[in-house]
């Protein structure tokens, strides 16, 4: 017989990872607004507005990674505790933020001096740390506690995340330190940094499909496989 509180305090992943999801789509709905035109627009001054593209497509690309780990991190996580939950949270906090330094940036680019051009790309590595943070304690919670996994191979894939979410982290200062130099490079940085994440996700993928069919998101809410969490993950907690 279960122990009284046990479902209190661990829950499947279903609810968690529907609420993620509609939060990044709401997120990735509302960057788009930055590119509706004032009024009527000449070809010519639909180019002119290409920094705005760039920031638009920065920011979609760095939330679709972040959609991207979020979907294979939840389908290693065989229970979520409250500590999985807030963080969660936090990491959704720092995406629901990628529309203000977008907008930043695409003002900055077209009418800004380089005083608000740095800043711009100065908010936009703040908000990719706040994204970044949560996501390695995540990391960290769940390679420490092991039993909120679906096997041990999660673990590995925990700590390969949270090395990537140290090197974003890293990432920051230096984008912030060319922005000096060029805005614009800046911006590309970041590009090309969550294209690296996009290769090394697909990469993973070939992986997973030529050995194997990788974790098996069941929600433990839906009554698949480990419905209850049972008394390992209390021990854990």
């Amino acid at each position: 017989m279960p122990r009284v509180g046990t479902r209190a305090r661990t829950s499947g992943t279903g609810r968690l990872e529907a609420f993620s999801d509609a939060v990044l789509a709401i997120v990735l709905t509302l960057l788009v607004l930055d590119l509706l035109p004032d009024g009527a627009r000449t070809p010519a001054q639909l180019l002119e507005a290409w920094p705005t593209y760039l920031a638009f497509l920065a920011a979609f690309l760095t939330v679709g990674v972040v959609w991207l780990n979020h979907r294979e991190a939840v389908a290693r996580i065989r229970a979520a505790s409250p500590v999985v939950q807030v963080l969660n949270l936090g990491v959704l906090l720092g995406a629901s933020l990628m529309p203000w330094p977008t907008a930043l940036i695409s003002a900055a680019l077209e009418r800004g001096d380089a005083s608000a051009q740095i800043a711009a790309i100065f908010v936009f590595a703040v908000v990719t740390v706040i994204i970044s943070v949560p996501w390695l304690a995540l990391d960290l919670h769940l390679i420490r506690h092991p039993a909120l996994l679906r096997s041990d191979e999660d673990a590995a894939w925990m700590r390969a995340h949270a090395r990537a979410s140290v090197a974003t982290i890293a990432a920051a200062p230096v984008s912030i330190g060319l922005a000096f130099v060029s805005p614009i490079a800046s911006l590309v940085l970041y590009l090309v940094v969550v294209v690296v994440f996009f290769v090394v996700r697909l990469r993973e993928e070939v992986v997973e499909d030529g050995g194997g069919e990788g974790p098996v998101a069941e929600d433990a809410d839906a009554g698949g496989p480990n419905t209850d969490p049972g008394t390992d993950l209390d021990r854990t907690l």
